[in-house]
């Protein structure tokens, strides 16, 4: 009985015609947003500011102080594992630089450290220049 109703199930799959008209296609369902950007809590900003050993993306709001804080962590914890969507911001800087999430006063800073001292300079110098890429609301660059 099985076999009948999957054969069955396969003829009427199978008999359609190329010259049906077929069903249009469905739009694609919104993107679900990257759970690592603070940028996209309603109202945040961006700044860049040296550090002794790297460089800090802080973070603050006039919106959801919380959510921001809980974006800053996840996009930490996602870089420090270097195990996110090639676009997620958590991906976007190089594995080797050490991130930690600190609560600040309306929402949230994210450290970067280099790995080599070194590499300070170079730290600094590509945060400073991808702080400025940004723009509110979005972790696209």
């Amino acid at each position: 009985m099985k076999r009948l109703m999957l054969l069955v199930m396969l003829a009427a799959c199978g008999g359609k015609s190329a010259s049906h008209p077929t069903e249009p296609a469905k739009p694609a369902p919104p993107a679900a947003g990257d759970p690592s950007c603070p940028l996209e809590v309603p109202g945040t900003s961006i700044s860049v500011e040296d550090t002794s050993n790297g460089a800090a993306l802080v973070f603050v709001t006039t919106g959801d102080a919380a959510a921001v804080r809980t974006r800053a962590q996840a996009f930490a914890q996602m870089h420090t594992r270097h195990d996110g969507p090639s676009g997620a911001m958590g991906m976007m800087f190089p594995a080797e630089w050490l991130a930690s999430a600190k609560d600040i006063e309306g929402g949230a800073r994210v450290e970067f450290a280099a790995a080599k001292p070194e590499d300070v300079a170079s730290v600094q110098s590509q945060l400073h220049m991808h702080g400025g890429m940004f723009t509110s609301g979005s972790c696209a660059m």
